[in-house]
Order: structure tokens, then C-alpha cells, then sequence
């Protein structure tokens, strides 16, 4: 090097305002591209550079997670910089194995030399290694036509520039953990109105593990039992901006850890409270999870947790339901058919030892008798195939039944309906009525609900209401049970509202216009 190559490139009072303005510059940029772009400026002015990239390394993955750049050729800047973004290169190489410490290392670039297109005379490229605390944070390349122009006055100012620029990757890791964060709860809240909806085990799962890949980005999720896969989903690639580094072989994870994918490299496990249920994460990448997935998935099992226990509570009151409509319907048996067809047995006994003048009246009792057991058997059957039964009868069977295991929660207002309803009408609305107290008793629990069934000369009018949450329709994704009591209405021509918001409840109406009772 010539004595006139190791003069300072500035005087100190120059050099000590240009480290200020460069740092008060990086400290306003939030990410790697903002940096290069406030360095480049002076770099060009001092040293005459006009390119400059840089890459974010994670040590925790052993991997290259970010990349940065300004003022590129058109060889490198192509396709979203992807000469930058493929395969790796010798300065990263030096940075992982140790060689490029405090030492600045000038170096022919491999990248520059395969790309296709303008380079712009560019071959050469100084390495700045940016650590803090002994931690690699990543690399600082500027690009020149030779190696001459890297004099050692100009590689001390360099060295003394990717100091800064560590403090900003730093930072810029930071604030994109926060914004991953921010990003995850959100789509954590959108999954967790998805799964709301859900009321047996086996589709909640399939769903959470669906949602829980696409919306918060994991390669492969599972939820397990045991050494048994309960429900799981492995998406195909890698994510987006890795650069991954490390040998995958001699990453991959013991055999026994690998549960979902075959070359997973790092993995998660989470338990689901008070449930014999393991939510399981992997990837294909070392170190892919920390305390920020921990965090989510933690806060996703016990969401899980409430969804399951909700879950046994709503089977456990139709159970109920069940068992107390069964226990009537015994009753039912017991106190009328069953007394009826013993008094027929008595009277058939009594036949045989009646004369024969005897017989004939014994015979129209005994013929009465078994009359009535008919009717009462109708009208049982009737009750459990409510085609026919008046919607307003059928409507107070329904909820009598709920009534026990609901108790106070439970009210109606239903007025007899004077006009008989066409078939599929009468199971339409019926069935809308058994949707819509469903979604009541599941997103409403414990809250009131109210039927009501109004008869005016213009339309037949039923509501059912709940004072529960509530939601805003028009932003929450509608359910496969909102869909179908809408399209059934909509098929008979009968009127369908849906009003709720948020702290306010949820109403359904229905409308069935004169025209369709008396078509």
C-alpha cells in the first residue's frame, strides 16, 4: 500500500461529523433498505461508492433472514434482487465459519460475477462484519469496479460506519419481531372467530390446524395425542426471505422428534390445558421458533381449551334435552297407552269366561278400548314427526323440552297461529327455529333468548334473540348455519334478517308473507 493510500481520507473534525450524520440518518430508518439508502449518500460523497447491500442474520436459525439494498446494477437489482436472494455467497460463508470478525475482507464477488446482465463495472466488494456483543447480526457489502479504491483509510471509515449500521439491524430485528407479533394476534383473533362456529371435536381440529399454517405462516402443524397424530396439515416450500445457511442433514431434528415432517429441523410443542391434546409445530429450518411462537401458541391452546369445554357443555344440555324428552315420552306410555292396552288384556280375559249374550258387549268395550290406544299412539307419533302439527303447537313442544336444562334462560312469546301453513313452509321455519336457537345457545351461553311468533292479516312474523356478545356481520365471515337458514327462507319466498352488534345481541327473522301462507 502507497504512503499516500494510508493518508486520512477526512480530517478528524470532517470525519467525526460524518460517523454523526450517519448515525443520526440510521436512526431513523426502521429496516435494512432504509439504512443503505441514508449510507450510501455519503459514502459516494467521500469514497465514491454507489452500491450497497446488506444481509440480516439470524444465529439463533443459522440462517440469513433479510436483505437490503440500494443503488444496484440491473444484473443484481432483476427480479426483486433475486442474484441477491439465491443460494449464498463467500463473504457469507466467511461470516458463519468465523473469517470475517473485525477484519474488513475484500472480496472478488461470486455474485457479481454470475449475474447476467449490466453490472456496471462492479467486481469487487468490501465486508463489513456487523456484531453486537459478540452476536453476528449480519454483513455490509459496498461494490466497486477494483480493489484500490478500499484503502485502509477507507475500509477504518467503513469499519467505523458498519458499527452504526449494527445498532440499526438490531433494532430493525426488534421492531419486526414486533410487527410479527402484532400480525399474529390479529390472525389469531380471525381464527378464533372461524372456529367459534364449530360444535363437534374432530372438524374444530381439522379447522385450527388448517388456519393455524395458513394465516400465522408454520410450515406444519399438528395436534397430537399421545404419540398419535390427531389432525395435521405440512405445507409445501420454505417462507418467504430465508436464506438459509446451514447443513440440512446435520440439522435435522432426532427421528423420535419428528412428527409431522420427515426433514424438520426444529419443532414446538405446546399442551392443551385440562385435555390429553398437544399442539405441534415444524419446520425445515434450524432455531424457525422462539418465545414469540411460544407465546401464540400458548394463548391458542387455552382458546382451544374454552372451545372444548364449551364444547362438552352444549353436548352435555342436548344430552339432557334428550334424556328429559325420552323420560316424558315413557311417561307419556306409561300413563295412557300402556293403561289402555292393559284394560284391553282384562277385557279380552274377561271375553272368554263371558256367555256368549255377554260376549258381544264386551267385545265393542274391548273394540273402544283399543280405539283410543290407537288415537293416543298417533298422537305420540305425531309429536315426534311434527309434519302436519300447527307451527305454533309444535313451536312451544320444542322449547318445553329445552326449558328443564336452560331453565330462566329460556323464554318465549308465541301467539296460536290461525291459518295452516304449507308443509315445507311449517319444516322450514321450524328448522330455521333449530338453527337459530343453536348459534343462540352456543354463542350466547348464559344469556337470555326470547322466541317470538306474531300473526297479523299482512304476514306471520318469528324472532329469535339473544342478548349475548353480538358481532358485526357485514366484517365477520358468515357460517355454514347463517348461509342455510338464509337460503332456505330465500327459497320459499320468506323473509330473512339477521341484526346484531357488538354488546348488543343477535336477532333472526323471519317473515312469512300472506301469499306464501295461502298460495
Amino acid at each position: 500500500m502507497s504512503a499516500r493510500s494510508s493518508h486520512p481520507l477526512l480530517s478528524e473534525p470532517e470525519e467525526a461529523a460524518l460517523i454523526k450524520d450517519i448515525a443520526e440518518s440510521l436512526n431513523e430508518a426502521t429496516d435494512i433498505s432504509e439504512a443503505m439508502s441514508a449510507i450510501l449518500p455519503r459514502l459516494s460523497h467521500v469514497l465514491g461508492l454507489k452500491t450497497a447491500w446488506a444481509f440480516r442474520f439470524d444465529p439463533n436459525r443459522a440462517t440469513f433472514v433479510e436483505v437490503g439494498a440500494s443503488g444496484l446494477p440491473p444484473a443484481l437489482a432483476a427480479n426483486n434482487a433475486e442474484a441477491l436472494k439465491s443460494s449464498w455467497c463467500e463473504c457469507q460463508d466467511r461470516l458463519v465459519t468465523g473469517h470475517l470478525d473485525t477484519a474488513v475482507n475484500i472480496v472478488r464477488c461470486s455474485r457479481l460475477r454470475d449475474a447476467q446482465g449490466d453490472k456496471e463495472g462492479l467486481k469487487f466488494h468490501a465486508s463489513i462484519p456487523m456484531k453486537m456483543n459478540g452476536r453476528a447480526l449480519g454483513i455490509l457489502n459496498v461494490a466497486a469496479g477494483g480493489a484500490r479504491v478500499f484503502t485502509r483509510p477507507a475500509l477504518d471509515l467503513l469499519r467505523a460506519i458498519g458499527f452504526h449500521v449494527a445498532v440499526t439491524l438490531d433494532r430493525a430485528a426488534l421492531l419486526a419481531d414486533m410487527r410479527r407479533r402484532n400480525q399474529q394476534l390479529e390472525s389469531l383473533a380471525s381464527i378464533a372467530r372461524e372456529l367459534t362456529g364449530i360444535t363437534e371435536r374432530t372438524p374444530l381440529f381439522v379447522k385450527a390446524v388448517q388456519l393455524l399454517a395458513e394465516r400465522l405462516g408454520y410450515e406444519a402443524v399438528a395436534i397430537l395425542k399421545g404419540d398419535g397424530i390427531v389432525s395435521m396439515v405440512a405445507m409445501e416450500g420454505r417462507r418467504e426471505q430465508e436464506y438459509s445457511y446451514q447443513d440440512h442433514e446435520a440439522a435435522l431434528l432426532p427421528e423420535n422428534q419428528r412428527h409431522i415432517l420427515s426433514d424438520a429441523c426444529s419443532g414446538m410443542s405446546v399442551p392443551i390445558p385440562r385435555f390429553p391434546f398437544v399442539i405441534r409445530v415444524e419446520a425445515r429450518t434450524m432455531g424457525a421458533f422462539g418465545p414469540i411462537d411460544e407465546d401464540i401458541l400458548t394463548a391458542f391452546a387455552w382458546y382451544l381449551t374454552a372451545l372444548l369445554e364449551h364444547l362438552a357443555l352444549y353436548q352435555h344440555a342436548l344430552d339432557a334435552a334428550r334424556w328429559a324428552e325420552r323420560r316424558q315420552l315413557a311417561a307419556d306410555l306409561h300413563d295412557s297407552v300402556s293403561q289402555h292396552l292393559f284394560s284391553a288384556q282384562l277385557l279380552a280375559r274377561s271375553l272368554r269366561q263371558h256367555q256368549p249374550t255377554k260376549q258381544v258387549e264386551v267385545a265393542e268395550r274391548l273394540e273402544a278400548v283399543l280405539r283410543e290406544s290407537q288415537q293416543e299412539m298417533r298422537r305420540l307419533i305425531q309429536a315426534l314427526r311434527p309434519e302436519g302439527t300447527p307451527l305454533a303447537l309444535e313451536l312451544r313442544h320444542r322449547l318445553m323440552r329445552l326449558k328443564p336444562v336452560l331453565g330462566e334462560q329460556l323464554s318465549w312469546d308465541i301467539e296460536d297461529v290461525t291459518d295452516e301453513l304449507p308443509g315445507e313452509v311449517n319444516n322450514a321455519v321450524l328448522r330455521i327455529v333449530d338453527e337459530a336457537l343453536q348459534n343462540a345457545l352456543k354463542h350466547a351461553l348464559g344469556a337470555p333468548v326470547h322466541v317470538l311468533l306474531r300473526q297479523s292479516r299482512r304476514a306471520l312474523v318469528l324472532q329469535i334473540s339473544d342478548r349475548g356478545p353480538g358481532f358485526i356481520p357485514k366484517s365477520t365471515r358468515r357460517g355454514y348455519g347463517l348461509s342455510t337458514m338464509r337460503e332456505r327462507a330465500q327459497a320459499l319466498g320468506l323473509g330473512f334478517r339477521l341484526t346484531s352488534q357488538p354488546g348488543h345481541g343477535t336477532r333472526i327473522s323471519v317473515t312469512v308473507p300472506k301469499e306464501v301462507r295461502h298460495p
